[in-house]
């Protein structure tokens, strides 16, 4: 394991589990029950494309811990990133954890043309993460995470705009339709970033108010998805 990247909003993680944890991990993951994303209710961020985007039921660890059958080994993943070992803990962007926080995990598995549109989330989460359990990913098939640099003046630009979040909104800024003029300024006046690709057995975490998202899986993929298992560092005072 060793920490590739890390900014005060971003930390990225390579050779997070050893090379038999993340055998097994990839392998049980193509044996889990998935249904579209959008079967329940519209996920914004993924838009209006027909591109394939599938999920798996949810893990949790914190205060309460649940595991869905046949997730043991998601339940595992998600149990090290809820309670890492100090060293990594310390390399986490900072306020990501909380006394009382849950983390969540579910296996997200995106087809050619799936892609997340920009967007920071909601201020109720302290951060995200994102860990790729795919075999293998090749450079030219996409799928990467764009994040938009930060604001090093601070984010006001006296548009409403303060940390990266318009003052008067409370949560999303970019999947509702995509018609939020000040966060689309936000985000063309600052006009550049980092990117990261979806390596195997990478684990990337960041913070809730970082905007961010997923470049369209290219037809170079072909019928091999994107696999991650995604989750949320959800606050006690944020549970719904």
């Amino acid at each position: 394991m060793k920490i590739t990247m890390r900014t005060p909003c971003l930390t990225v993680v390579d050779d997070f589990l050893g090379e038999a944890e993340f055998t097994s991990l990839a392998t049980s993951l193509q044996f889990l029950s998935y249904r579209p994303m959008h079967s329940k209710e519209w996920v914004k961020a993924y838009g209006l494309s027909s591109a394939p985007v599938l999920q798996s039921e949810l893990a949790t660890r914190g205060r309460v811990d649940t595991t869905p059958p046949g997730m043991s080994r998601v339940g595992e993943l998600v149990e090290r990133i809820a309670r890492p070992e100090e060293a990594l803990q310390d390399s986490y962007p900072r306020g990501i954890t909380g006394d009382g926080s849950i983390v969540t995990g579910r296996t997200v598995l995106s087809g050619v043309g799936a892609a997340l549109n920009w967007h920071n989330d909601a201020e109720s989460l302290l951060g995200a993460y994102v860990f790729y359990g795919h075999p293998r990913w090749g450079s030219t098939w996409g799928g990467e995470l764009l994040v938009l640099a930060e604001d090093e003046a601070g984010g006001g630009d006296g548009a409403g705009i303060s940390g990266g979040r318009p003052r008067e909104t409370n949560g999303d800024l970019g999947p509702d339709f995509m018609l939020d003029a000040r966060a689309e300024q936000y985000r063309n006046d600052i006009g550049h970033g980092i990117f990261v690709s979806a390596r195997p057995n990478r684990l990337v975490l960041l913070t809730s108010r970082v905007h961010h998202r997923v470049a369209p899986v290219t037809p170079s993929a072909g019928d091999q998805p994107r696999t991650a298992v995604v989750g949320f560092f959800v606050s006690d005072a944020g549970r719904s």
